[in-house]
């Protein structure tokens, strides 16, 4: 539970950063998805669940990357490439 209220926060930053910058979700390529303590099969549903929200039919690369700790209070982190026509 308190992964999947973690990755709206986090999808939902992403999305407003993306915007922040002048991109749209549909111009990210590749994302990074770094989860405290993943594990595979209850995080893949949710990590797709959030995907889905901010991008719609369009799925960048992604990777997930499970790590033991980090910042405190802090389960997901994600960062993503964007490529914006000039």
């Amino acid at each position: 539970m308190v992964i999947s209220q973690s990755r709206r926060l986090a999808f939902g930053n992403l999305g407003r950063a993306l915007a922040a910058a002048g991109a749209r979700p549909e111009q990210v390529c590749k994302i990074t998805i770094y989860i405290v303590d993943y594990k595979r099969d209850e995080h893949v549903p949710i990590i797709e669940a959030a995907q889905i929200e901010l991008f719609g039919d369009h799925k960048p690369a992604n990777v997930v990357v499970g790590i033991a700790v980090m910042s405190p209070g802090y389960l997901i982190e994600i960062d993503a490439i964007a490529v914006i026509d000039p």
